[in-house]
């Protein structure tokens, strides 16, 4: 579904994304992982439109998101949420849903009613009324998801959406990702929640230092020695070989 191919990106002399390639099949959900500073934000960012490559493609069912920006990125059927949820403080739950939603539907009933709709999906049905800057934190972050959604893609790109989080609100966050993914949903998402990535993510591509160390299931990916070398360091390494 989404094919990244020698994509990289570089800011003066340091190359943040070194010629990375990597496929996201339909109906998985995949982790894009890495210590600070590997570039796997750099990469998402790149993928979401939200920077230009210096080189390198990415197509996204089979079509190439050259040039489109994140705005033609996300009427192409992929959309982001942001670490940091980006609220609008003077809207209210449903109003912040409804520009996501404006995306398609162009009569104000219409995009009401989607966006009402898609609350009720991240649980935020009961809270349609509230001011953006009332909401827990956990409630931001399924804004952030529900605002995704009502653009209506096929893709998902999830920044860090369990960081804030305590361990009921993971759960639940969790259980929604993959409540999405049952409906058809393609997921990729950047975490540094370990449990969590190894417990839900069908596939894993780890970064260090802008290039792609491993590519695999999680089990195996965790246990190659170039990624408990880039988590842990080189001690780690021997004793894990001893």
């Amino acid at each position: 579904m989404l094919q990244v191919r020698q994509l990289t990106k570089r800011f003066g002399g340091l190359v943040a994304v070194d010629a990375v390639d990597f496929d996201v099949a339909q109906g998985e959900i995949f982790g894009l992982i890495g210590p600070n500073g590997a570039g796997k934000t750099t990469l998402f960012s790149l993928v979401a439109g939200a920077l230009p490559p210096d080189a390198g493609e990415i197509l996204f069912e089979g079509r190439s998101l050259a040039g489109m920006g994140s705005a033609g990125i996300c009427g192409r059927g992929l959309a982001r949420t942001f670490q940091i949820p980006q609220t609008f403080a003077s809207m209210t739950v449903l109003e912040s849903i409804m520009a996501g939603a404006m995306l398609h539907h162009r009569r104000i009933d219409a995009a009401r009613a989607a966006a009402s709709a898609v609350a009720q999906r991240v649980g935020l049905g009961r809270r349609l009324d509230v001011p953006t800057p009332a909401l827990t934190t956990a409630e931001k972050k399924r804004l952030e998801v529900g605002r995704a959604l009502a653009t209506q893609p096929r893709m998902l790109l999830l920044d860090e959406v369990l960081a804030g989080l305590n361990s009921s609100e993971v759960g639940a966050m969790l259980e929604l990702i993959r409540t999405l993914r049952g409906e058809g949903m393609t997921v990729l998402f950047v975490e540094h929640n370990m449990e969590a990535v190894m417990g839900i993510c069908d596939r894993l591509v780890v970064m260090d230092t802008g290039r792609k160390i491993a590519d695999g299931p999680p089990q195996e990916v965790m246990r190659d020695a170039a990624v408990v070398r880039a988590y842990l360091g080189d001690a780690a390494t021997e004793v894990q070989h001893a």
